[in-house]
């Protein structure tokens, strides 16, 4: 079998299997590289070495596929900024490893992994490993190979062994002839080939040899200049991922855990709401009074008279899982949202189908919400609703705890905020999510 047919049957067995992973690896085109040690990943691009990959066993390569595609789930091809390259790619690994073995794969000999890094971050791992410096300036790190042992190795300005690859090549050079004949004249081209092999992974930027993540094209994924530090696109994938492996009953807890950190972040609800409202408001100026900023210097310029706001709509989930205190919670903070903002609150009560609509202004401050209806879940009505109905709001902020997996095909052209309260239930495949909690 080559190496491309290889690779293939490894990517299909891990969509039968572990579709979380198999889904994923999907959306990286395959590309033969024999430049590289082994296999490196962009977000875009699943390059390999054909060599390496004949080395591996069918679950060894199942090991690094789902090694390689995790990389940018965990978005570290955008996140390095100026942090040393192979420092970098041994903690993401460190981070990702310890979650592949819980889900069951097997890894080849070498890889990262130390129960201490468990549950950390790649940038938490990465200030850890700088701390733990030699006098000399070079970090000791822990390589985890053919189980727990942990070997230390010392490198030279993040290159190679430092020391240790001089003093190999001394001793290389002392089993030479006069006429400088290797000692490898009685090896093969394959055992020759792998003692390259391993050199050279010794002084990549994957010293685990399971899979090297590489910086992102900014110029094509929109970070850089424009401040974006995500990969959207990827953070859509993962959460339909994880929809995916939901229903099938196949994700990891400390998988799971992960994703819950990549996608929703915690953040006080209360304070993102605020932002997320605020970002949307229009300003209205007038030039009665004239700003008063600028009358010291003889210039009469328009004053900030009122903050406008768009029609704001909450959709609101009555399958019986938003609790009355939840209500009175969000009630509270949508009535500081019509104190702050000239604007128009419509609240849609719906189960499977709209069961209510209740709007409010200014004129109806405090805000009293009374649920209508009762049942199953399903989000796609209110968005059908809004359509029909020809409304542009300035967002739709859904309220439930997303135990359901009924979601609109496309996403609307309006900005989707989903409330979810407790912690549990589908990721949306579009949209921002917040805790009520």
């Amino acid at each position: 079998m080559n190496a491309e047919r290889k690779l293939l049957k490894a990517r299909a067995e891990l969509l039968l299997r572990q579709p979380f992973f198999g889904s994923l690896c999907l959306r990286m085109q395959p590309q033969e590289d024999r430049t590289c040690n082994g296999a490196w990943t962009d977000g875009k691009t699943l390059a390999y070495n054909p060599h390496f990959v004949d080395k591996l066993s069918l679950e060894e390569l199942k090991g690094v596929l789902a090694h390689t595609v995790m990389h940018p789930a965990c978005q570290h091809h955008k996140r390095r900024g100026n942090r040393d390259e192979r420092l970098w790619n041994m903690a993401c690994d460190y981070s990702i490893n310890w979650i592949l073995l819980e889900a069951g794969f097997t890894l080849p000999d070498g890889f990262m992994d130390d129960e201490k890094y468990h549950g950390k971050s790649a940038e938490e791992i990465f200030t850890d490993m700088t701390k733990n410096f030699d006098q000399a300036g070079n970090p000791e790190i822990g390589k985890k190979q053919d189980g727990p042992k942990h070997i230390d190795v010392e490198y030279e300005d993040g290159k190679g062994e430092g020391n240790d690859l001089e003093s190999g090549e001394d001793d290389e050079r002392s089993q030479t002839g006069d006429e400088g004949e290797s000692s490898a004249d009685g090896m093969d081209s394959d055992e020759i080939e792998d003692s390259e092999g391993d050199t050279d992974q010794e002084q990549s930027a994957d010293p685990g040899g399971t899979g090297e993540v590489r910086d992102a094209d900014d110029a094509e994924t929109g970070s850089g200049d424009s401040g974006d530090v995500t990969d959207k696109d990827w953070l859509q994938a993962l959460a339909q991922a994880v929809n995916q492996a939901r229903d099938c009953g196949d994700l990891p807890g400390g998988l799971e855990r992960l994703v819950q950190t990549l996608l929703y972040p915690k953040v006080d609800w209360r304070e993102l709401l605020d932002r997320y409202i605020s970002a949307r408001a229009r300003n209205d100026y007038s030039w009665t009074p004239p700003s008063r900023r600028h009358l010291h210097m003889d210039l009469y310029l328009p004053s900030l008279s009122t903050e406008q706001l768009p029609e704001v709509v909450l959709a609101v989930d009555t399958s019986g899982s938003i609790a009355p205190e939840e209500l009175e919670q969000f009630a509270s903070e949508l009535s500081s949202i019509l104190e702050a903002y000239d604007t128009t609150i419509r609240v849609l009560w719906c189960d499977l189908e709209i069961t209510g609509e209740q709007v409010f202004s200014r004129a109806d401050l405090p805000l009293e919400l009374k649920p209508q209806g009762g049942g199953g879940t399903d989000f796609r009505p209110v968005f059908k609703w809004v359509d029909r109905n020809n409304l542009d709001p300035a967002c739709l902020v859904y309220l439930s705890d997303m135990e359901c997996g009924q979601f609109p095909e496309a996403e609307p052209d309006y900005p989707v905020l989903w409330a979810r309260t407790g912690g549990g239930g589908y990721a949306p495949p579009f949209g921002d999510m917040i805790d009520v909690c």
